[in-house]
């Protein structure tokens, strides 16, 4: 079995000029190279580009930024609701999975309800996406769920793969000077534990595209086994699990 892994990140949008993209390989000396990033429109539809990288790879991760399923309370409440009655269930119970909640305690950062507006649409473009790569590409990419043995997609928070690696999230994502200046700190940072093989610029200054390669940061500690997981895992396959490195495995950039 090779050794080597494709690493595909996705910053889920619901307009694919907002849509960042981002390539790396992991290698068999564990190193992580990211090789490309780009918006979802250039040259190519997002779906286009995501199936070349993934097609014909023997091993890969394509790790995507958005709720890829929704509370399992949620579904249930729903189904026998009738409009002008009263929902029996707590906010938190209905609009938050239990990965979400796991989240949290291990990292201290409440990733966004599923059941809210923006995220709801972006988790459901997010999932055409998936649908669309399927297509192109030719074969089922189902979810992933055995760390370092089984290619697939994932769910990933970059938020909380920052932390889980020792880094502060703090205004990292603003389009702002001090955003831009977070980011820039961040690439410093990563660039002495992996290759950055593209313009940093671009990352600094747009953070869709920053955003992309910290999911590819995320597939590779997958592909490396080093992620937090589910702890139902029947329950997981049907919400969803974001997958994010266990802050005892050690840190890709060392203290904070």
């Amino acid at each position: 079995m090779p050794d080597a892994w494709t690493i595909v990140g996705v910053d889920c949008a619901t307009q694919e000029e907002r849509m960042g993209l981002a390539r790396g390989q992991l290698g068999a000396d564990n190193v992580l190279r990211v090789e490309r990033v780009t918006l979802g429109t250039a040259g190519e539809s997002a779906a286009a580009s995501v199936s070349h990288w993934i097609a014909g790879q023997p091993q890969f991760v394509l790790a995507l930024a958005a709720p890829l399923g929704w509370p399992e309370r949620l579904g249930g409440a729903l189904s026998g609701h009738s409009a002008g009655e009263p929902l029996c269930e707590s906010a938190d119970a209905l609009f938050r999975r239990e990965t979400d909640k796991l989240v949290h305690k291990a990292v201290g950062k409440q990733p966004p309800d599923v059941g809210a507006d923006r995220v709801a649409r972006t988790a459901r473009a997010a999932l055409a996406l998936l649908s669309d790569v399927r297509a192109l590409a030719r074969q089922p990419i189902p979810l992933a769920w055995q760390q370092a043995r089984e290619s697939g997609a994932i769910e990933v928070y970059p938020a909380a793969t920052l932390l889980a690696h020792g880094v502060s999230s703090t205004a990292y994502k603003a389009g702002t000077t001090q955003g831009r200046k977070a980011r820039a700190d961040i690439l410093e940072r990563l660039s002495a534990h992996a290759l950055i093989n593209v313009a940093r610029d671009v990352m600094i200054q747009d953070a869709n595209l920053f955003d992309a390669m910290l999911c590819v940061l995320a597939g590779a500690d997958f592909a490396q086994g080093l992620c937090v997981e589910p702890l139902h895992p029947d329950r997981a396959r049907k919400e969803g699990h974001i997958w994010f490195r266990g802050t005892g495995q050690g840190s890709l950039f060392g203290q904070s």
